[in-house]
């Protein structure tokens, strides 16, 4: 009994740990070279801006929700109309969720799957997440 706790307790420690870092993430949002600023809108048409990795596949932008708190995927979800900043640019954007094995496989590609420690490390402390590809598809604003 006494082995059961402790694997419960170092689980629960795990997952706590897990939880935390993927809030803090999405609270402190760090930006670099390789980041995105996303902007959603809700259905009365408030925008909110979340960080996101950039993946860039030969000029084909993605994005993806490897986190446990998802909130722009669902607002994104809701109205794929999006604005993608960098710098600062203001871009129109459609997001296109592809929940296909194939984007998926894609996406750990893209993320660093095998080429290094850092791929797993991420997905161990963000308590294998399932990832969820979006493709960033530009569109044209229409004149008024």
């Amino acid at each position: 009994m006494k082995v059961v706790r402790i694997v419960a307790i170092v689980f629960g420690v795990y997952v706590v740990l897990g939880m935390s870092i993927d809030a803090a993430i999405g609270y402190f949002q760090p930006q670099s070279e390789a980041t995105l600023v996303l902007r959603t809108y809700g259905e009365a048409g408030d925008s909110k801006d979340t960080v996101l990795s950039l993946r860039d596949d030969n000029g084909q932008l993605w994005v993806e929700s490897g986190h446990w708190f998802r909130g722009w995927y669902y607002r994104a979800l809701a109205n794929p109309n999006v604005e993608v900043i960098r710098g600062e640019s203001v871009q129109p954007y459609r997001a296109v969720p592809v929940n296909t094995d194939e984007a998926v496989e894609l996406m750990t590609k893209l993320m660093g799957k095998g080429q290094g420690a850092g791929y797993w490390v991420g997905r161990v402390m963000l308590l294998f997440a399932p990832i969820k590809p979006v493709r960033l598809e530009p569109r044209m604003e229409l004149a008024e």
